[in-house]
């Protein structure tokens, strides 16, 4: 996963395929828990914040709010896990996306 990510962002291709990649690669990490895991999971979200785009595009924008509430609970960091987690419910539920939507309701 690191691997294609990494290819991803030298071809320039991160917003076309790797936010997906960015977010698999990020839950990976963190679901592992390994030394520097969470370290190389914040570097992966950095990269793709850092990546230029279009301003809105909201497919970023959703997949950063999940993986940055992500990173907060594995910080443990309850405060900042309940305000991205909510902020990327209302955005799910906002613009339709089924599949954040049923994400966003299996986050505790």
């Amino acid at each position: 996963m690191r691997a294609a990510v990494a290819h991803l962002f030298r071809e320039g291709r991160l917003l076309l395929f790797g936010v997906a990649a960015t977010g698999v690669l990020v839950e990976t990490a963190l679901d592992r828990g390994g030394d520097g895991d969470v370290a190389e999971a914040e570097v992966a979200i950095e990269r793709l914040v850092a990546t230029p785009a279009e301003e809105g595009l909201v497919i970023r924008d959703i997949w950063l709010l999940r993986l940055r509430a992500l990173l907060a609970r594995a910080h443990g960091d309850e405060a900042r896990y309940r305000d991205y987690r909510d902020r990327y419910r209302d955005m799910a539920t906002s613009l339709g996306y089924e599949g954040h939507m049923k994400w966003a309701e299996a986050m505790p």
